[in-house]
């Protein structure tokens, strides 16, 4: 039988009204799970857990909070635990990420790790000695290719969390490359 909006808004009123004169709060979701936080610390633990010495892992939210996790020796000459406090170098993943695909690719026959750069962008990479056409893609996965770096290196904590959120064009990235400046931070 349908409800009338009338009829809907009298019962929602009337159960309302029963929960508060029992005292009976109505039930709130939870999250499902455990907290960011906690997941930190256990991540940092199951890295652990598989060998490692030492792990200290942060994470900032979108809303600026930092959580930090620690687990295992940060000195195993004295055995002193990681520090919370501690700062380590960033290292980025993409490129074990496009190795494994690149390998991938070339156990599919669809490339061979003998092809040069300029078989796949022909052109693009050509100035300050270097050559596309003599830069093969496992020079690349190698990181023997002469080419350099584009990214900007950040010295201290300060200079990365200023540049953090920079954002660089493809074209951008393949000029500092290829240049022996290298890439400027704005």
């Amino acid at each position: 039988m349908a409800l009338t909006l009338r009829s809907q808004l009298v019962t929602a009123v009337c159960c309302a009204a029963t929960l508060l004169a029992t005292g009976t709060a109505p039930v709130v979701a939870q999250p499902v799970g455990p907290s960011p936080a906690e997941q930190l610390r256990r991540d940092t633990a199951a890295i652990r857990d598989i060998g490692v010495s030492g792990v200290q892992a942060r994470m900032i939210g979108a809303d600026a909070r930092q959580s930090v996790a620690t687990s295992g020796t940060g000195d195993l000459r004295t055995m002193r635990p990681v520090s919370a406090a501690g700062y380590f170098r960033m290292a980025g993943t993409s490129k074990t990420m496009v190795a494994t695909v690149v390998l991938q690719l070339e156990a599919e026959g669809r490339l061979s790790l003998d092809d040069t750069v300029d078989d796949w962008l022909p052109g693009v990479v050509d100035g300050n000695g270097n050559d596309g056409r003599r830069i093969s893609l496992r020079h690349l996965l190698q990181h023997t290719s002469g080419i350099r770096d584009a990214m900007p290196g950040y010295t201290t904590p300060e200079e990365y969390y200023q540049q953090r959120y920079t954002v660089y064009e493809p074209q951008q990235l393949i000029e500092s490359a290829l240049c022996a400046e290298g890439l400027r931070a704005s």
